[in-house]
């Protein structure tokens, strides 16, 4: 997937980069060596592979492959263009003239040889600083994560209509990739899930040629991007007549959602929505089969912080993004899932993923 930088105006750049010299002040950093997609998009507006970038407090340089380099030109503003030219060799040019003595990069997010480049040219594992200021949404992002989660919601209201005996799970995944294209949408969020019957069960089913009978549940994880922003959402409905099994564990995982979200208010922390959701499965006698975290950040990336999940530090704040998706699994026999995207708001939260 590439992106442009169209939606943003030049000043957003400006702003998220004054931010960023911010923390890496604080961080006693002269610079920092950025390589993963979502970051150079969140600091460009351009969304590819193939180039890096070195931000400081006084400039930043994008580092180009000579067949990217007239698309990065054409898609950032801003920042000095260095294409075709040994990467290494690069930097210590720039280091050195720029007398900067202390230059981080994300470990996670390279291969090994990169790393050792960077290692070799006076390069240090940091902390990546943008984990901070990317969790904290702004207004622009705001709206495309309100956009792309209405959405969403629209998709999941239309695709139940679609349930029928015989349709597969493939089907309804096509069904729904279409369903976005309609809306000039064409970009899911990630690889949509649609399980059938006992393939309720598996959290991260992947859609094959099962086929709907009656008196089964289907579950849909799904979400569509706008403008490079994601969205997550999870129904499970049942098609016939449900069960009384079926209705006690949806109603277990509904009642811990709601305990989840009520815990969702700056200062908060993930480790307490996670726990809050945990507890009311764990005390309804299913809490061997809750095998997942409660949720996560959602932005540029679809798992991002702020991370809910057991015993997470992550202190809530207003503009935050995140998801609430406790689930059931019995192996064999059927799950639930229910997840909404939510904003953090001044007192509370506020449901992005409502139809």
């Amino acid at each position: 997937m590439r992106l442009t930088s169209r939606l943003w105006s030049a000043e957003t750049f400006k702003n998220r980069r004054e931010k960023l010299k911010a923390v890496l002040e604080g961080k006693k950093l002269d610079a920092y060596f950025f390589s993963g997609v979502s970051d150079l998009y969140y600091l460009t507006g351009f969304h590819a592979e193939g180039f890096y970038g070195l931000f400081t407090r006084k400039g930043q340089w994008l580092f180009s492959s000579a067949l990217m380099a007239d698309q990065v030109r054409q898609n950032t503003q801003g920042c000095r263009i260095i294409a075709g030219k040994r990467l290494s060799a690069s930097l210590r040019e720039i280091r050195l003239r720029d007398a900067l003595k202390r230059i981080g990069f994300d470990p996670e997010q390279l291969n090994y040889r990169l790393g050792s480049v960077l290692v070799k040219e006076g390069l240090r594992a940091a902390e990546n600083p943008l984990i901070e200021i990317r969790a904290v949404k702004e207004k622009e992002e705001l709206d495309c994560l309100r956009q792309a989660c209405q959405l969403t919601a629209k998709s999941a209201d239309f695709i139940k209509t679609r349930l029928k005996s015989g349709v597969t799970e493939t089907q309804l995944v096509r069904e729904l990739e279409r369903f976005y294209s309609r809306h000039g949408f064409r970009k899911t969020a990630f690889d949509l899930i649609v399980a059938m019957g006992s393939n309720t069960a598996l959290p991260h089913h992947v859609p094959g040629e099962t086929r709907l009978s009656k008196n089964e549940p289907v579950i849909f994880d799904i979400g569509c991007t706008v403008g490079g922003y994601r969205s997550d959402l999870t129904r499970t409905y049942f098609y016939g007549k449900i069960t009384p099994i079926f209705r006690r564990v949806y109603g277990v995982v509904q009642t811990a959602q709601k305990a989840a979200m009520g815990q969702v208010r700056p200062g908060s922390t993930g480790g307490r929505v996670d726990a809050a959701a945990r507890r009311i499965i764990s005390q309804s006698g299913y809490g061997r089969c809750f095998v997942h975290s409660t949720g996560h950040g959602v932005g540029i990336d679809i798992h991002e912080p702020p991370w809910i999940r057991p015993k997470s530090p992550d202190v809530l704040k207003p503009d935050m993004i995140l998801t609430a998706e406790p689930g059931i699994y019995l192996p064999g026999r059927f799950g639930v899932r229910i997840e909404d995207t939510l904003r953090v708001t001044e007192r509370g939260y506020e449901v992005l993923t409502k139809s």
